[in-house]
């Protein structure tokens, strides 16, 4: 009875620190895990801009979040109740942490010679994808920083049926922003500016 009680509070310290080290982990891990996987499943060379977005992380880190909760909650309920199915109903309910992981890993989006593709975190593997020709029109979008320098903030490209998608101008764009005027040349698609009105 004895060797029992001293298993059941092993068990319970293992739990304990495993679901302190999720949610400290939960903090960077997502970063290396999501772009692993992506990096195995999505990725390939005729994908030559690739991007993935911050919200994939977030859903990534909610699921191990999920987890450790769950493993608290299991703990919990075990020293106040010690009811006989926790066990069970725990592995049951970090079954819920699944669909934030794979959320989470199938939310990019990128470009190639085709167009614009986007997987939104919305959804699961429904790429969204605009062919160049598709696209009406792009602008180069202007800010001013808070020294008063006006920089690049994002590109916006508008398509056919009215949809807007907003292309940040981060390293990876700017890395590939003359491949990007290139297909906009390329199809004739009109490239203005908001320059002007942030002088007017």
């Amino acid at each position: 009875m004895g060797r029992l009680t001293i298993n059941t509070e092993k068990t319970s310290h293992i739990i304990l620190v495993s679901a302190i080290i999720l949610l400290i982990s939960s903090l960077f891990m997502p970063l290396v895990l999501v772009y692993l996987i992506q990096d195995y499943l999505y990725l390939s060379h005729d994908k030559w801009f690739y991007v993935t977005p911050p919200s994939a992380y977030i859903i990534f880190m909610m699921g191990m979040v999920w987890i450790a909760i769950v493993l608290l909650i299991h703990l919990i309920i075990k020293w106040k109740f010690d009811f006989r199915f926790s066990g069970w109903i725990t592995l049951f309910l970090m079954l819920g942490s699944i669909p934030f992981f794979m959320f989470g890993v199938s939310n990019y989006y990128y470009m190639d010679e085709e167009g614009l593709h986007f997987n939104e975190e919305k959804s699961f593997n429904a790429i969204q994808s605009y062919k160049w020709e598709e696209i009406k029109k792009a602008e180069e979008i202007f800010v001013k920083n808070d020294n008063g320098t006006t920089v690049l903030d994002q590109y916006r490209f508008t398509t056919m049926d009215g949809y807007v998608i907003d292309l940040p101008y981060d390293s990876k764009v700017q890395s590939n922003k003359f491949r990007i005027l290139e297909k906009l040349q390329e199809n004739k698609i009109p490239l203005t500016s908001n320059m002007g009105d942030l002088y007017e």
